[in-house]
């Protein structure tokens, strides 16, 4: 595999401008942009996903919250707690979902997925009632029927890098430039192709024509 560093200067290189730092930082963003749009493709053509891109959030804290940030001033009815810090934007390709796991940091509980309107009616329903949900909602999770003090989250991420401010159980980076971009090879190849014969190749300049000698 490859770091993105080592993708966006492979790119440069090609076009001869590997020492241009303004270019390798307009080509992280474009990288980021057709990993994405190939990841939608790919997964709404074989509808399946794999494990290269998902990313990790494996000890995310909670707090206690008001149930009207995730409700919208509706009352569910129960306790809700709420990530400290906001997600990075997931790529929506879990059949509708945003995220692949969210539950217990041991990876055995799952929390189900549901809204503000599905929370309030499931209080009255014997058989959810006790089952931890999520609420996705403002960038942040709301969990209800439980009260964790971490949670793991899975998911595709629509920028890998911006998990680089969330820490990990032991204490590392959820993610760091130097550690492999969350990619397939054969995808580097298609974007390192798109970019060159797309972006790049519209800004390269033409060739100066031969200068015509004009008479006296």
């Amino acid at each position: 595999m490859a770091t993105l560093n080592q993708i966006v200067y492979n790119i440069a290189l090609q076009k001869g401008k590997a020492d241009d730092t303004i270019l390798l930082s307009r080509l992280k963003f474009m990288v980021g942009y057709y990993r994405a749009l190939f990841i939608r493709q790919d997964q709404r053509r074989n509808h399946s996903l794999p494990t290269h891109f998902i990313q990790a959030l494996d000890c995310l804290e909670m707090e206690k919250s008001n149930a009207i940030e995730c409700c919208k001033s509706l009352d569910i009815g129960c306790d809700v707690w709420r990530t400290k810090k906001k997600l990075p934007k997931p790529i929506r390709i879990y059949d509708g979902a945003e995220f692949g796991y969210v539950g217990s940091v041991d990876g055995q509980t799952p929390y189900q997925r549901t809204s503000g309107v599905q929370a309030s009616y499931g209080q009255h329903n014997k058989y959810t009632f006790k089952h931890p949900q999520y609420i996705y909602a403002n960038d942040y999770l709301y969990v209800i029927n439980a009260t964790p003090r971490l949670i793991l989250v899975r998911g595709v991420f629509e920028a890998p890098e911006e998990l680089d401010t969330y820490m990990c159980c032991d204490g590392t980076p959820s993610y760091s430039e130097d550690e492999d971009y969350p990619i397939s090879m054969d995808m580097i190849q298609r974007i390192t192709q798109s970019i060159l014969g797309g972006e790049l190749q519209l800004e390269t300049p033409h060739e100066d024509e031969t200068d015509v000698e004009l008479g006296e």
